[in-house]
């Protein structure tokens, strides 16, 4: 089936925005992370129906079920919670991830890539819509260090998937290679989200996505 795009418009509106986002507060008891994850996913709820440069703080709160002054418990302003929502939505797709190969060591490394790149593809195809506004915001909301460190979480990922692999490649060379993988992962996924018309199905990004990681490792791997 094919996904969705979402259109940027909304989203080249940019609000001004502080320096860094600020978490207030870390939810410790269970009524607490409910209420953090009740304003993330309204969040996201309005982020879709309205774009970023509309969403507001009383709406979300309203979506959520809980007052501005809840929100703000937990959150300085808008932008720590799309921080936050970010974060924590990679830190989602990478358990995942690490799920795919942690099943599989000792395997041969074309069968951990592919349940990798299987992970991958569908987790994005499934929520395509929330995906193409990710991709969008993390450059605007996420300071440098965040956004760097997401990058080291998805490469990190890579590298320990082909280190448990029955022929991994050369270890100098893991984490190049491991970089260079994600690298089209994210490059080609992330750009298909944002500007393929029509929208690709979930089976041609798989497709196109394993002839690019394969080809390119079969050549690294033989260096």
């Amino acid at each position: 089936m094919a996904t969705r795009r979402v259109g940027v418009a909304a989203l080249d509106q940019q609000m001004p925005l502080p320096t860094a986002p600020e978490v207030r507060r870390r939810p410790r008891q269970s009524r607490a992370r409910h209420s953090e994850k009740a304003l993330q996913d309204a969040f996201v709820r309005v982020l879709l129906e309205r774009g970023y440069a509309k969403t507001t703080i009383r709406e979300v709160a309203a979506v959520a079920g809980v007052g501005v002054g809840t929100f703000y418990e937990y959150f300085g302003n808008m932008r720590s919670l799309a921080a936050k929502w970010i974060s924590d939505t990679v830190r989602d797709a990478e358990r995942q991830l690490r799920q795919a190969f942690e099943t599989r060591r000792g395997r041969p490394l074309a069968e951990i890539v592919d349940a990798m790149l299987d992970v991958q593809a569908h987790t994005i195809a499934a929520e395509a819509q929330t995906w193409t506004l990710l991709f969008m915001l993390e450059r605007q909301v996420s300071a440098p260090s965040a956004f760097r460190r997401h990058y080291g979480v998805w490469v990190e990922t890579w590298r320990d998937a082909f280190a448990c692999a029955s022929n991994p490649p050369a270890a100098d060379r893991l984490m190049q290679v491991a970089r260079m993988a994600h690298s089209i992962s994210y490059g080609w996924l992330s750009q298909c989200m944002l500007t393929a018309d029509p929208p690709m199905s979930e089976q041609s990004l798989r497709l196109e996505l394993g002839l690019a990681v394969h080809g390119y490792l079969t050549r690294a791997t033989s260096q």
